[in-house]
């Protein structure tokens, strides 16, 4: 029995340790560009700001040179259509870092295992933040693979048909417009290592974002899920229900204070993303069917796991939202089937309260338009592909 019981212990240790592991990683990400919100370095996020505003300038300036090529400026706008929502993000990481702070110190002691009562509590956290654990180890190495890939071919054919014959020109790999146009191998060189910072600029600030993202809002998913298992347990348990019923109260207004940090913090990032992803899906559908029409495989493959990559990044976007709304009206019910009426008057009048709130359910919206749910991510997959529809019957 002791041995079982140690083992259980040993597995929750575990499982408790990953999602210290997610949070982790979220945080060596961010730290790159000086984002980490309990770490601020302002010398790495001014270098990264201005970095991102000289590409997106090149970009431009490259976009109007070929502007009648319509395929090239479809190309031109998906490749820096990230860059532009990676600053998007990283500034507005910078300008609510308090915030954030403020949420993630809340939220410090809720990573120790001996703060939950019993076994039915610690699966419920685990349950949630294991999803932000795999989420994290999923999407740091698969966007990883493809930014540095896309990176790769474009370089090394370029330089093998520049070693074949000598008269080729050397061509960067990104659709921006150079500083300095690459002659011979040392300045070829120069530009591509300029550009090689773009991928740490993307994954640091995109790929730590929505890692980020993650790891909190599932947290926040996991503490509304473990506030209705209290209420379930400790209700019913006529010894200590007037404790019980304070500490209910405190813990349910406190997640309704973390739920508005979050909004706060993270609406217009969401709004800016679900806007970029919108278009890229667009793009890259359009990029992947031109691909078909001259069997190119490699591009094919490349648009296929790029597509994928960002339908689920923009589906943990939405299900978090979705987990929200319900995990915070299930509260109201679990409640109601309390057992409210051997309560005194007074404890009836609180519970009612906090049931009259829980009925108004926690949500996060798309910059102020609209909530976040499973239903938006429909909308959005659906306008990508209207969007996509329009391209092919114009052009």
């Amino acid at each position: 029995m002791i041995s079982t019981t140690n083992r259980k212990r040993a597995l929750f240790v575990t499982e408790f340790s990953n999602t210290v592991k997610a949070m982790t990683i979220s945080k060596r990400l961010l730290g790159v560009s000086g984002t980490w919100p309990l770490e601020i370095r302002d010398s790495l996020f001014v270098s990264f700001i201005i970095y991102g505003c000289l590409f997106n300038i090149l970009a431009l300036l490259d976009l109007i040179t070929y502007i009648k090529n319509f395929r090239y400026v479809m190309a031109n706008i998906m490749e820096n259509m990230a860059v532009v929502m990676t600053m998007t993000k990283i500034l507005m990481l910078r300008i609510k870092y308090r915030s954030l702070s403020r949420f993630l110190i809340e939220t410090k002691t809720d990573y120790i295992p001996d703060n939950y009562k019993n076994d039915e509590e610690r699966l419920i956290f685990v349950k949630y933040n294991k999803l932000s654990y795999r989420f994290v180890i999923i999407l740091f190495p698969w966007s990883t693979f493809l930014i540095v890939f896309y990176y790769i071919k474009a370089v090394v054919p370029n330089i093998l048909m520049v070693m074949t014959n000598s008269t080729s020109e050397y061509k960067l790999p990104y659709k921006i417009k150079p500083l300095l146009k690459p002659y011979d191998a040392k300045s070829y060189a120069f530009g591509c290592i300029h550009q090689f910072l773009r991928i740490i600029m993307i994954l640091s600030g995109y790929c730590g974002t929505d890692c980020f993202w993650a790891c909190i809002g599932f947290h926040l998913v996991g503490q509304l899920a473990i506030l209705k298992c209290k209420v379930k347990n400790d209700l019913n348990n006529a010894d200590s229900r007037r404790k019980e019923i304070r500490k209910i109260i405190f813990g349910h207004y406190r997640l309704i204070r973390l739920a508005d940090m979050l909004e706060d913090s993270f609406s217009i990032i969401i709004g800016q993303h679900l806007f970029g992803t919108t278009i890229q899906l667009c793009i890259s559908s359009y990029q992947m069917l031109s691909s078909l029409a001259v069997v190119e495989r490699g591009g094919i493959l490349t648009f296929i796991m790029y597509e994928c990559l960002l339908l689920s990044t923009l589906f943990a976007y939405c299900y978090v939202g979705e987990c929200i709304i319900e995990e915070s009206t299930s509260l109201c019910d679990e409640l109601y089937f309390c057992d409210w009426y051997e309560l005194s008057k007074i404890d009836i009048k609180s519970i009612s309260i906090c049931m009259m709130r829980a009925r108004k359910p926690l949500k996060l919206t798309c910059a102020k338009f609209c909530i976040l749910s499973v239903h938006t991510f429909t909308d959005i997959v659906n306008k990508s592909m209207a969007y996509l529809s329009f391209l092919r019957t114009a052009l």
